[in-house]
């Protein structure tokens, strides 16, 4: 059964090279252990807080890496020991997404943890009204996301949610 950082990373990655899904896109302590984020890692993506700032910064680069054509790359979750490990993988599936990230302020692990919070949060939340399990969910969370992804919901499931698919060029013969 594959982790709940795994299963975010492999959905935040959907659209820039392993961002889960993510990301988040996204994963065991040691390397002897079964691949995976440490304790660490998932501590530091459950209390990393989202404000204005860092959601903005998400959704421009969500938005450029779509305009720029970043395709998905799947993460070899075999090779994820840590969160370093998956930025490493992200910075390698294509050249462009370091600059981006940097261009926004972003350090490829910033950026998944920020992402995998982002995408972790709005699953949780999806996956808790649809199964009448809000309060429940919500205890589990970081209390600040869960109030910032009350206030933008709509902005955060669009930015969750995969890109259209880009339409089929037209054979205009005549």
């Amino acid at each position: 059964m594959k982790s709940v950082a795994s299963r975010y990373a492999c959905r935040a990655s959907g659209w820039l090279a392993a961002c889960l899904c993510l990301l988040m896109l996204l994963p065991a302590a040691a390397m002897a252990q079964k691949p995976g984020l440490s304790a660490a890692d998932r501590a530091d993506i459950k209390a990393f807080t989202l404000d204005e700032d860092v959601f903005g910064r998400l959704k421009a680069v969500v938005d450029e890496g779509r305009r720029m054509h970043i395709k998905r790359s799947q993460m070899d979750m075999r090779k994820v020991h840590s969160l370093d490990d998956m930025a490493s993988q992200l910075v390698a599936a294509d050249p462009r997404v370091k600059s981006l990230l940097a261009k926004h302020g972003f350090t490829p692990r910033q950026f998944l943890v920020a992402d995998l919070a982002t995408v972790g949060t709005v699953m949780a939340m999806q996956r808790a009204r649809a199964t009448g399990k809000v309060e429940a969910v919500e205890a589990r969370l970081n209390p600040a996301n869960v109030q910032f992804y009350k206030a933008h919901k709509a902005e955060m499931d669009a930015m969750v949610r995969p890109a259209p698919a880009a339409p089929k060029p037209s054979s205009d013969r005549e």
